[in-house]
């Protein structure tokens, strides 16, 4: 309990520095959380392809820095049906989570908001993913995902010469399979981004432990 509260202490605090970064969270671990449980979900996400990176001028001059890895960090309660939580990537974004599972389909939803934004744009982040898992043994599953979110990664503005970090936004769809062992998952995702032709893919792997250990 008392690592659950430290947690939230330091999640909070990271909302308030600058230059977030958010794509969507592990369906696997997602529907790994057993009821009336919670777990500390810690792993890692690679991401190749369309990334933003490079110079951009809009309003202002300013560098993408869409990471290509990422570690993610979330900490998450089952209530019957209901899973409610936070997730974090790189400890410099929070958002909030909740959802509703049952044994073959999931449903989660998150959402966040960054303190600098770029060029005035609305600074919220966020989705929705569509899970269908598949029970292959009493400890191995596979599951499919389907996604729309609003992605944030970070930028560097040039501010009077001088950098400064804020957060940039872009839309995207896509869907993903995973297979979980007990509490350890694999997932592969695919994105397409709505405004421009870019594509993204992630490879994301997560161990779930129990909180309350």
């Amino acid at each position: 309990m008392a690592r659950g509260i430290l947690w939230i202490v330091l999640m909070v605090c990271a909302l308030l520095l600058a230059g977030c970064s958010s794509h969507p969270p592990s369906a696997a671990q997602f529907m790994n959380v057993k009821e009336d449980e919670g777990d500390i979900v810690v792993g890692g996400t690679a991401k190749i392809g369309d990334l933003h990176r490079g110079k951009n001028r809009l309003q202002s001059d300013y560098s993408d820095v869409e990471l290509f890895g990422d570690l993610d960090v979330s900490l998450l309660f089952r209530y019957s049906h209901l899973v409610l939580g936070l997730y974090s990537e790189n400890l410099y974004s929070i958002s909030g989570l909740a959802g509703s599972r049952w044994e073959y389909v999931g449903v989660q939803g998150w959402f966040g908001m960054s303190v600098l934004v770029v060029d005035k744009q609305v600074p919220i982040y966020g989705g929705l993913m569509l899970i269908e898992e598949y029970p292959v043994s009493k400890n191995l599953r596979v599951g499919l995902s389907e996604h729309i979110s609003r992605n944030a990664h970070g930028v560097d503005k040039n501010e009077a010469g001088l950098g400064s970090p804020a957060t940039g936004f872009y839309h995207e769809f896509g869907t993903g399979i995973y297979l979980a062992y007990k509490a350890f998952s694999v997932e592969l995702r695919y994105g397409r981004e709505f405004d421009e032709p870019r594509n993204r893919f992630y490879f994301m792997v997560n161990y779930g432990f129990d909180s309350d250990g």
